[in-house]
């Protein structure tokens, strides 16, 4: 009887209190979207300052920003895609130099990449100031390089390392801005600015790396180009990355919806601001995408595997298996009730005009909101995709989605 007593008292102590699990979901949740979430709160004080004292919103620099964020995205996605999948089997293996040799030859072939295929449409078609085209370019090149090492911190669970940096670089970014007013109210001091904040991280998160995990003098290892597993996951990203901004290609430059700022930097109002909003609002299906994954699949997954490896009986590897699919579908289903529910009361907030819209079509929001829902099942199933290896089914999958997404995008204008 004491052992039990002794027991309980132990279990009681390790029982978080209500500050450590606030605590941990806020954590979880900054992990999940702390980057895209403190990229809005700081481009949203820098765009309402402006427009305050200026009377002028800073439209060049948010599309130099939205264009070298499509661009970096799409870019480096197959290239950080097909390296992270040759690092996991490095970790597995404990070639911790190899990590660090395929980083910088990952690194080095995005900047081959991104510096011609930016620079060529900014310098051949735009009509903005020089220092604008070096600075789009200049832009591009660090989101590129952005992407790729938050990647790599990811695959290695030290996402909170990234975090924090972003975090203390868009701090940065916005004291500088605050300091400098009323210069640095003007687009180009903006875009120095920011690619000051974004290359913040990205030295950071390489100094880590080279820190932590370099033992010998760096070579190039260019071996994670030549894998034929990993030729499948990096078009797989590549045509998620080209699906999820085609529609706005397509608004940008169709004659009936777009707006010109410039030759090569179009927008258009009616389905930017609804769109950027909808997205932002996913950011509650993002945290429950990331929870789900990291409390109801990774736990499950590696278990299966460790018994699997060790030959363990069928017995056990079925209790392992019935786990994974159910916590599977336990996300699945929190994504579809708890983020659906939350959207479809927005939406009825709306239908009752308690909330003016800013817009004039506001069918374009109700549209994109309710899309969020099944843009992050679908994210979650890409996911869970890529945890089984099933990269036959997940490319057939992204690029069915690209074509969707296209003919969805085209027949709504035509209509």
């Amino acid at each position: 009887m004491p052992d039990v007593t002794f027991l309980i008292e132990k279990h009681q102590q390790k029982r978080p209190d209500l500050i450590q699990a606030f605590y941990r979901e806020s954590i979880d949740s900054l992990e999940a979207v702390g980057i895209w979430f403190f990229t809005i709160f700081f481009l949203a004080v820098m765009g309402l300052t402006i427009h305050l004292s200026a009377e002028r919103a800073p439209l060049l620099f948010y599309l130099i920003l939205t264009y070298a964020t499509a661009i970096s995205l799409i870019l480096s996605a197959p290239v950080h895609s097909m390296f992270t999948r040759k690092l996991l089997d490095d970790i597995f293996l404990g070639n911790i130099q190899l990590i660090v040799n395929g980083l910088i030859t990952a690194s080095l072939l995005l900047i081959l990449m991104a510096l011609p295929l930016s620079a060529l449409p900014v310098f051949l078609l735009s009509t903005v100031p020089l220092n604008l085209k070096i600075g789009f370019v200049t832009l591009t090149t660090f989101l590129s390089l952005f992407w790729c090492i938050n990647s790599v911190l990811s695959a290695l669970q030290k996402e909170r390392v990234f975090l924090w940096l972003f975090l203390g670089s868009m701090g940065l970014v916005l004291l500088l801005f605050l300091l400098g007013r009323p210069e640095t109210t003007r687009p180009p001091a903006l875009v120095l600015i920011f690619s000051l904040g974004i290359a913040i991280p990205v030295a950071g998160g390489y100094g880590y790396m080279i820190r932590f995990y370099v033992r010998e003098p760096i070579r190039m290892d260019w071996s994670f180009l030549k894998r034929r597993e990993s030729m499948k996951p990096g078009l797989s990203l590549f045509f998620f990355s080209l699906g999820l901004w085609i529609d706005k290609f397509i608004f940008w430059f169709s004659p009936r919806t777009g707006e010109i700022a410039d030759p090569l930097f179009h927008y258009a109002v009616e389905y930017d601001y609804p769109f950027f909003l909808a997205l932002t609002t996913m950011m509650i299906g993002s945290v429950l995408v990331y929870r789900g994954i990291k409390r109801r699949v990774t736990t499950p997954y590696k278990a299966f595997l460790f018994k699997l490896e060790h030959n363990f009986p069928f017995r056990d590897l079925a209790i392992e298996k019935h786990a994974l699919f159910y916590g599977i579908g336990h996300v699945a289903a929190t994504i579809l009730m708890v983020y659906g529910g939350i959207v479809l009361y927005i939406l009825f907030i709306l239908y009752l005009r308690w909330v003016p819209l800013p817009w004039k079509n506001p069918f374009t929001f109700h549209y994109l909101l309710l899309g969020t829902v099944f843009f992050a099942l679908y994210t979650f199933y890409f996911l869970i995709l890529q945890y089984l290896d099933d990269f036959d089914g997940l490319l057939r999958v992204t690029f069915l989605f690209l074509l969707l997404n296209t003919a969805a995008t085209l027949l709504s204008i035509l209509l």
